[in-house]
């Protein structure tokens, strides 16, 4: 194989599986929770860090980079295909090969965001041709095109940070258009379908911005995606993104296809795809929870935690419903029932703190995800998740009661 370039060794890096019986999970190792103080006495989680999920999409990150470091281009993408061919997930239903390709990218995609940053659409472009040259060496590999095609969108996502395309500067349009261009000729090179490849449906959603006649082709190809790895919640979330007015739906297709597709995943999720599809539209943009269908939206979070009861689930679901949809509400409004979800989510499931789900949590209203630094995790998520528990149960902490949360529920004993 060809000797990498010098500059690729030079790059720096930052860092910042339960799905059909048939496809395989991959178990992290075993972290033994530890009580911590809470930022409020009267509020008392044990909290794990790194959680079992968590620690494992860490794993195959780098892995990922460590092989792509090595110049292991090969064994990179035999396990990257072994593992999109079979729909390989961790137990916090991460893509395995999607993890794989994350890392692999990882110190390219870093040094062209610095790039990015400075202004230098030359630069960037250089530095993503340095990862091109293993595709050369493995023209037929579809997992090593798929890193590339990767990298390509993700300095495209650079370029455009939180603005619409339509309202970026013709030199950053110019760069975004470059790059996403670039990942749609390898997306057409690879038939998800003949190849079987849950990673090239995925690609095929995220060019849609630079096809002609977006609005036609989000739902077939969401649908392909979807068809292929129903289990990945990742792939339910970007389609409510993308079903929203601002992308290339409307309020009214936004609801038809959440429902449709609940209907067709429902011997995956139950009523949970409704669930996960308006999640990924209120996660962009609050206002859709005005659009939701509260009564399907509380069935689908009984399903999800039916079907994944760990707490990965329920840190997950309890972010949703206490921070990122969290809103001041008038009894019998759908913020309501949201703030509902969250107590009973919190009373009868949650039993210990995964900071980095809630670090890593969506802000309501914002588009972007902030940076955060990996020293800084659990620090921002113990917050979040603190502020969201004594919000909600402040009645009770003002009345003199502690909240201690329990393998067996929610306990909530008066201060002596």
């Amino acid at each position: 194989m060809t000797e990498m370039l010098p500059s690729m060794r030079s790059l720096t890096s930052r860092f910042t599986l339960r799905k059909p019986e048939s496809a395989p999970v991959v178990a992290a190792p075993k972290a033994e929770p530890r009580s911590v103080q809470p930022l409020r006495p009267r509020i008392e989680i044990p909290l794990r860090d790194p959680s079992p999920a968590y620690q494992a999409a860490m794993t195959f990150r780098e892995r990922g980079q460590f092989l792509a470091r090595q110049d292991e281009w090969e064994t990179l993408g035999r396990e990257i295909c072994a593992a999109d061919q079979n729909r390989v997930l961790t137990k916090g239903l991460r893509s395995v090969a999607s993890l794989l390709a994350e890392g692999a990218r990882a110190d390219a995609v870093e040094a062209g965001r610095s790039a990015v940053r400075k202004g230098e659409s030359e630069a960037a472009r250089a530095i993503l041709a340095t990862l091109e040259i293993n595709m050369d060496d493995l023209p037929e590999c579809p997992a090593i095109a798929y890193v590339v095609a990767m990298a390509h969108i993700d300095l495209a996502r650079a370029w455009a940070g939180a603005s619409r395309q339509s309202d970026l500067s013709p030199p950053r349009q110019m760069a975004f258009v470059e790059h996403m261009g670039l990942a749609a000729e390898q997306a057409d090179r690879f038939d998800p379908f003949e190849t079987q490849s849950a990673l090239w449906a995925d690609v095929r959603c995220r060019v849609l911005e630079v096809d002609p006649r977006p609005a036609q082709r989000v739902a077939d190809d969401y649908e392909d995606l979807i068809d292929l790895e129903p289990t990945n919640p990742d792939h339910l979330r970007a389609f409510g993104r993308d079903l929203l007015p601002r992308r290339f739906g409307n309020r009214e297709i936004l609801d038809r296809e959440a429902r449709r597709t609940a209907t067709r995943t429902a011997d995956v999720w139950g009523m949970g795809g409704y669930s996960w599809i308006m999640m990924g539209a209120i996660e962009r943009e609050p206002n859709a929870l005005r659009w939701l269908d509260a009564d399907l939206f509380s069935e689908g979070l009984h399903d999800i935690l039916s079907r994944h009861p760990g707490q990965d689930m329920v840190n997950r679901l309890a972010a949703f419903t206490g921070m990122t949809a969290s809103r001041a509400s008038a009894p019998g409004t759908v913020q309501a029932r949201i703030s509902d979800c969250f107590n009973w989510i919190a009373q009868d499931h949650l039993h210990e703190l995964h900071p980095a789900v809630w670090a890593l949590a969506p802000a309501p209203g914002r588009e972007a995800q902030v940076e955060i630094e990996p020293r800084d995790i659990v620090k921002r998520g113990r917050t979040r998740a603190y502020s969201a528990l004594a919000e909600h149960f402040a009645p009770l902490l003002d009345g003199g009661r502690r909240l201690v949360f329990t393998p067996q529920g929610l306990q909530m004993p008066r201060i002596d």
